[in-house]
């Protein structure tokens, strides 16, 4: 059965289309079916990856799945459509994944990668919602985890707005915000534990704001034994506070391959053959598959 994966990072320049790229490629070589599709704004450069031609790049709205022309790459096994949020697009991702939903369970990939860019929109938020699992790639430098934790904060209160509508718990979640006493750290993984008490009997749909999300956390471009710590430690740090389980997917240490990759706009499956990115990649693609199937 087809799996849907979302892939973004809250702050450009973190490896996301390089990755997601190789990751595709990698399940591809491996005999699974995949697709790929840019839904970056205004277009990614997937297509570069793949060397496709900047004509390749689709400029047409298509309301079915499955008729949606699907380009042949150099990878047996894999295949792409690019721009799908690009210029004269009225639709958005979450759209799509709730129009195709149907369509998109009878397919017979294994996988689809969906690769958001780097900007954190109402449309990723809602999206999320709608995929079997989300990877957010990062960085380990100040702004790139302060943009990682401006992500969890808006997810979770995207989350909170919608269980407060549906169940109309907006009056009950504005008396815990007036009556939060010194004792209670008001935070949010603490505010879906107090509301949960407050309305027992929409415990399991509070709690399912957090419970229903799969987020695989990658780190790229770890130069240090201090970065490396901190990819250890962020994880905890996210549940502690907002209460996100995060599965760790995979750790890149900064490399020239990675570089000269982006650079040439070349995959680095490639030209690499058993080396440390391939391991990389065997790693993350496996802990991917685990957390697909918990």
């Amino acid at each position: 059965m087809v799996k849907t994966v979302l892939t973004f990072s809250p702050k450009g320049g973190s490896g996301t289309s390089i990755i997601t790229a190789n990751m595709a490629i990698y399940l591809a070589q491996k005999g699974k079916k995949v697709l790929l599709m840019d839904a970056a704004p205004n277009a990614g450069t997937l297509h570069f990856y793949l060397n496709l031609p900047i004509y390749s790049v689709s400029m047409k709205q298509y309301e079915h799945f499955s008729i949606l022309p699907l380009l042949n790459t150099d990878y047996q096994n894999l295949m792409f459509f690019s721009n799908l949020t690009g210029e004269g697009k009225r639709r958005r991702v979450a759209d799509y994944l709730i129009k195709w939903k149907g369509e998109l369970a009878k397919t017979d990939f294994d996988y689809i990668f969906i690769d958001m860019g780097s900007s954190v929109s109402e449309d990723l938020l809602e999206s999320i919602a709608h995929v079997d699992a989300t990877l957010l790639f990062t960085t380990p430098d100040p702004l790139a985890i302060e943009k990682a934790n401006y992500f969890f904060e808006k997810l979770f209160y995207h989350r909170m707005r919608t269980v407060q509508d549906t169940y109309d718990l907006h009056y009950t979640y504005s008396l815990l915000q007036q009556n939060a006493d010194s004792e209670m750290l008001f935070n949010p993984r603490n505010v879906l534990i107090r509301l949960a008490e407050k309305t027992p009997r929409h415990k399991e749909d509070i709690f399912n704001v957090i419970d229903d999300v799969k987020i695989g956390l990658f780190y790229n471009y770890l130069n240090s034994n201090y970065e490396g710590d901190m990819s250890d430690t962020y994880h905890l740090l996210i549940r502690n506070y907002f209460g996100f389980d995060l599965n760790m997917i995979g750790e890149l240490p900064m490399t020239e391959v990675i570089t000269t990759s982006v650079a040439k706009m070349i995959p680095v499956v490639t030209h690499e053959k058993g080396g440390e990115f391939q391991e990389v990649l065997r790693v993350a693609t496996s802990r991917l598959a685990t957390m697909l199937s918990l």
